[in-house]
Order: structure tokens, then C-alpha cells, then sequence
């Protein structure tokens, strides 16, 4: 039988059809080509690079093997993509989009450590915050919108431990956490905001909107509110021609 395929690569091409690649490398497959799209989009905006920038790394560089870029985007794609790291670590795709190439990405252990001594800290949450602003600035220029209808909306997010800030919330009668959202009309995320269980519905609400009450130069009258049940119309109103007009 005449042996048909590449033979240095260990690759069979079926002679029906030579656009498809067969081979036994497992290390090679991957299931999860979005993570190039999500490496496009992030290189365009400048959502990681830019936070990284912002974070001073702690570690000692004679005892580093990744950068803190490349942690940074192991961790945000692997949370996009549902997987956690040591399953992801070897996928191929992961690490051409996380920029390792050839080499595995991060393990578990070491994306904790991320999460506990270097974004957890205030420098690190201002830097997330501003990652997400500039994602969502960049959408907001490109609609060229004139009206902006935003939606804020709260919700539980139960716990099982003792997590800081866990809390009994009477109404969902659970221990949870009660995030803060605001959304476009459109449904696309400008912010968000963890407060802990028992956080009243309204905690939060102003300081999160304000930033873009302040940024996009529209003016209260040019915006419209959704999910404001929780807030007293007239504070409300107050807070914003108190910011079109600081003076």
C-alpha cells in the first residue's frame, strides 16, 4: 500500500479530500479557536497590555518563567472559555493566544497566586477596572450614539464557605454575594461591582454610572435609565445634573 500524507511531520492528507490533516499529535488539537479572536480584540484595544502597564509585578525576575501580560491572559481567556488552567495549560491555541508558542501556560497554583498578591490588591483592582472602561469606551465611540440607555440590575451570587464578604441576604434567604451590573441598552457590559450579601440594592449604583454620566459628554437629558426601581428618582436626578453641571 502506497503510503499517502507527509512523512515528516507524521501527517496523513486522504487523497479525496488533501484540505484535511490527519495526525496523532494530541498536544496539537484544540476545540477552541475563539481564544484568537479573543487575542485580537484584546491586542486592538489594548484591554490587557494596558492593565498590565498599570501593575506593579512583585516577583523577581531572575525567578520568573511568565510575564505578567501572559498571566493576565491566561487567566481572562481561560474564565471566557469556561476550562480551568491545568486542563487549558497545553491547549495549543491558548498558548499562541497567551503568547507561551511552545510552551505550556501557567498552572492553577500559580494564576492563585495572581488573583491573591497582585490583583487583589487596590493597584491591581483599579487597573481591572480601567482594562474593562477601556473595552467599553473603545464600543461606545464606534456606535457614535447620541442617547445612551443604560440598564443597572443587581443579582446573588450564592457562596458555600467563608468567603470575605459572604453575608445572609434575607430577601434570597442565602449566604451570597449581591454584584452590581450596569449594561448598555444593548447589553453590553460598562461595569460591575462586588458588594458583599446584605449590600442594599442602591449601594453603589451612583458611583458607578457617574464615570460615564463624566466621560461621554452627553448630558443627563441624553440618557436613559433602566433597573432604577431601587433608586429614589429624585436623589437620582439630583446626582445627575450635579455631574453635568459640578460648578
Amino acid at each position: 500500500m502506497c503510503a499517502v500524507g507527509d512523512k515528516h511531520r507524521g501527517t496523513i492528507r486522504p487523497e479525496f479530500d488533501r484540505s484535511i490533516s490527519i495526525d496523532f499529535q494530541g498536544a496539537k488539537i484544540t476545540s477552541d479557536t475563539g481564544f484568537l479572536l479573543m487575542r485580537e480584540i484584546d491586542q486592538r484595544i489594548k484591554i490587557l497590555s494596558g492593565a498590565a502597564c498599570q501593575i506593579d509585578d512583585p516577583r523577581s525576575p531572575l525567578h520568573t518563567d511568565h510575564s505578567l501580560l501572559q498571566l493576565l491572559r491566561q487567566r481572562v481567556y481561560q474564565v471566557a472559555a469556561g476550562y480551568d488552567a491545568d486542563h487549558l495549560r497545553v491547549d495549543p491555541v491558548l498558548r499562541l493566544a497567551s503568547g507561551k508558542e511552545h510552551e505550556s501556560g501557567v498552572r492553577q497554583s500559580a494564576l492563585s497566586r495572581l488573583e491573591n498578591n497582585i490583583l487583589a490588591t487596590r493597584e491591581g483592582l483599579k487597573a481591572l477596572e480601567n482594562a474593562l472602561n477601556r473595552s467599553a469606551d473603545t464600543l461606545l465611540r464606534r456606535r457614535n450614539q447620541r442617547r445612551l440607555i443604560i440598564d443597572i440590575d443587581s443579582t446573588e451570587d450564592p457562596l458555600h464557605g467563608k468567603q470575605e464578604g459572604a453575608a445572609l441576604n434575607g430577601y434570597f434567604e442565602q449566604v451570597c454575594y449581591r454584584p452590581l451590573f450596569c449594561f448598555t441598552g444593548n447589553g453590553d457590559l460598562l461595569g460591575a461591582k462586588l458588594r458583599p450579601g446584605n449590600a442594599h440594592s442602591a449601594d453603589g449604583v451612583l458611583s458607578l454610572i457617574s464615570p460615564w454620566l463624566t466621560a461621554t459628554g452627553l448630558g443627563s437629558s441624553n440618557f436613559g435609565f433602566g433597573g432604577m426601581r431601587h433608586l429614589p428618582v429624585p436623589v437620582f436626578m439630583s446626582f445627575a445634573k450635579a455631574v453635568e453641571s459640578p460648578t
